[in-house]
C-alpha cells in the first residue's frame, strides 16, 4: 500500500512540476483605412523592423502582405521570439494602394510583444509628391 501511494506522490509531483510552457503566437494585425476610417481592401503593406536583440539569428525583420475585404492583414512573429527575451521589434509600417492612376500611401508602427496579438492601423492618403 505504502509503494502505490509514494508511487502516486511521486507521479502527482512530477506533473506538477513539469507543465509544458507554451507559449502564445506573436502576432500583429494591421488594418488600412482611408481619411474617412473606412477599411479598404487590396492595399499592400510592407513592415519592417531591426529585432530588439540585433543578433545574426533574428537580423533584419521584413514582409509584406494584401490587406483582405475588412481592410485588414496579419503577420505571425512566433518564430523570432526566444523564451526570456525583453523584447521582440518595434515595426515600421508602410501601406501603399493606387486607385484610378492616383497613389495614396500612409506610414504607422507597432511595437511586437511575445505572446501577444498586437494591433495598428494605418491611414492610407494621396501620396505627396515633392518637386524639385
Amino acid at each position: 500500500m505504502k509503494k502505490v501511494l509514494y508511487s502516486c506522490i511521486l507521479v502527482a509531483f512530477t506533473l506538477l512540476f513539469s507543465s509544458c510552457h507554451k507559449i502564445e503566437p506573436t502576432k500583429t494585425i494591421i488594418t488600412a483605412v482611408n481619411e474617412s476610417k473606412v477599411p479598404l481592401a487590396n492595399v499592400k503593406i510592407t513592415i519592417h523592423a531591426q529585432s530588439t536583440q540585433g543578433t545574426p539569428a533574428n537580423g533584419n525583420l521584413s514582409d509584406s502582405g494584401v490587406t483582405n475585404g475588412s481592410g485588414e492583414v496579419a503577420f505571425d512573429f512566433s518564430g523570432i521570439y526566444r523564451d526570456g527575451q525583453a523584447g521582440v521589434a518595434v515595426l515600421d509600417i508602410k501601406g501603399e494602394i493606387v486607385i484610378g492612376g492616383v497613389e495614396y500611401e500612409g506610414f504607422s508602427y507597432v511595437q511586437l510583444e511575445a505572446g501577444v496579438t498586437k494591433s495598428a492601423t494605418v491611414i492610407i492618403r494621396k501620396k505627396v509628391v515633392d518637386t524639385p
